[in-house]
C-alpha cells in the first residue's frame, strides 16, 4: 500500500519495514476522534496554494526491453525448476548441493572446527575456502576419501589458521540437483492458456508494459504532487496539530529506544544523529510541519474539488491494514491516528493525486 509518508517524506510507511531517522519516524497524525482534524479550520488562512491544475508534465513513454523479458521468461523457468536426487555414482557439478562429511587438518593434525558432519553445502556458492568447492566438482556421489590440499587466505577469521596449508578429506554422501524444465511449447503450456512460445511471451511483454506503465504514472504522479507541494505557501501553522505529532514522535522515540535495547540517548544519537533533547525536539517539529503542510494541502484540494471516496474503499482499505498484522493499537503507535483517520488520509491523498494527474499538461 502506497502512503503519503512514502512518497512525500521517503519515511518507511505503516506497512513496511520501520527505518527510525530523522524523517522516517513521522506518521500521519491528528487530534480528536473526527476523520479530518482540520474541518473546524479556514485552511485560507494557513496555507496559499497555486494553480495546480495544469501543471506540466512530459508525455510516459515506456518500451519492454528484450532483457527484461528474456528475464521474465528465466524467472518463470527458474520458478518451475524441480530438485532431483542424484544416485550413486553421478558426478556431481557446480550448482548441485551436496551432503559431505569432511576432516581437516593443518601439519598432519585435526583442528578446532576443521571436522564435520552430514554438512550442506551448494557447490558454487563461495561458502567454503577457496578450492574446497571447486575441488569436489567432478567427483561422484558416494565418493569417499577425496583429498583436498588447500591453503587459508591470509585474513581468515581464525589467527591460528591464517595463511596455513590445510588438506581436507572429503566424502560425498548425497547430492540434489535443481532441474530447469526446457524452455519450448510445451512448457508455456503448463504456465497457462498459451499454443506456444510466441503467444506466451506475447502476454508477457504485455504484463511487464502493464507494469512498467503503472509505475511510470505513479512516479508522474508524485512528481506533479511535489511541484504543487513545493509552491505552496505557509501562512501559519496550526499550532495544536502540530503539537500533537511532536508528541507522537516522542512516544516513538522511547517506544523504539525499548524495542532495540537502547537507552534514549544513545538511541536519538544513533538513530537521529543528534546529541541532545533539544536538537530531537527540533528536529521533531521540523518534521512535524511538514506532515502538517501535506496533509493541509491534500484536505484544502478535495474540499475545493469535492474529493470523496466511498465506504466500501475505506472499509478495503481497512481490511488490507489488518490482514497486514496491524490492529488500533499499531496503527496509533505508528500513525498518531485511529485507523479510520488513517485510512480517512490515505484514500484522499490517493485521489488528490489521480486528480492532479487527470488535470495535469501532459505534452
Amino acid at each position: 500500500m502506497k502512503s503519503l509518508k512514502n512518497r512525500t517524506i521517503r519515511r518507511a510507511g505503516l506497512l513496511a519495514v520501520c527505518v527510525i531517522t530523522a524523517v522516517s519516524m513521522l506518521g500521519l497524525t491528528a487530534c480528536g476522534e473526527e476523520l479530518d482534524p482540520y474541518s473546524d479550520l479556514n485552511l485560507n488562512d494557513f496555507i496559499k496554494v497555486p494553480e495546480y491544475k495544469g501543471v506540466k508534465a512530459e508525455k510516459i513513454k515506456v518500451e519492454v526491453q528484450r532483457s527484461e523479458l528474456a528475464d521474465a521468461i528465466n524467472q518463470d523457468l527458474k520458478d518451475s525448476s524441480a530438485e532431483k536426487q542424484l544416485d550413486k555414482g553421478d558426478k556431481v557439478k557446480e550448482g548441485d548441493t551436496v551432503i559431505i562429511n569432511y576432516v581437516g587438518k593443518v601439519d598432519g593434525k585435526e583442528f578446532e572446527g576443521g571436522t564435520a558432519e552430514e554438512q550442506e553445502l551448494t557447490l558454487g556458492t563461495g561458502t567454503y575456502i577457496d578450492g574446497f568447492e571447486e575441488g569436489l566438482v567432478g567427483h561422484k556421489v558416494g565418493e569417499k576419501n577425496i583429498e583436498l590440499n588447500l591453503a587459508f587466505p591470509p585474513n581468515y577469521s581464525s589467527e591460528e589458521l591464517q595463511g596455513k596449508d590445510v588438506v581436507f578429506t572429503v566424502t560425498i554422501k548425497d547430492a540434489l540437483r535443481t532441474e530447469q524444465p526446457e524452455y519450448n511449447d510445451d512448457f508455456v503450456k503448463t504456465l497457462g492458456d498459451y499454443k506456444n512460445t510466441k503467444e506466451y511471451e506475447k502476454a508477457v511483454e504485455e504484463k511487464l508494459y502493464k507494469q512498467k506503465k503503472a509505475e511510470a504514472e505513479n512516479n508522474q504522479k508524485t512528481e506533479i504532487w511535489s511541484t504543487v507541494l513545493g509552491k505552496t505557501k505557509v501562512k501559519k501553522y496550526p499550532n495544536v496539530i502540530v503539537a500533537h505529532y511532536v508528541e507522537t514522535f516522542d512516544k516513538q522515540v522511547d517506544y523504539y529506544a525499548d524495542k532495540y535495547g537502547l537507552d534514549r540517548t544513545d538511541f536519538i544519537g544513533q538513530y537521529y544523529g543528534v546529541a541532545s533533547e533539544s536538537e530531537l525536539q527540533k528536529q521533531l517539529r521540523d518534521s512535524a510541519k511538514v506532515l502538517t503542510k501535506q496533509e493541509m494541502l491534500v484536505e484544502y484540494i478535495a474540499d475545493k474539488e469535492g474529493i470523496t471516496y466511498t465506504d466500501d474503499e475505506a472499509k478495503a482499505l481497512e481490511e488490507n491494514i489488518i490482514k497486514q498484522g496491524y490492529d488500533e493499537d499499531m496503527v496509533s503507535l505508528e500513525t498518531g491516528r485511529t485507523m479510520k483517520q488513517y485510512v480517512h488520509i490515505e484514500l484522499l491523498y490517493e485521489k488528490v493525486l489521480d486528480f492532479l494527474w487527470e488535470n495535469a499538461d501532459i505534452q
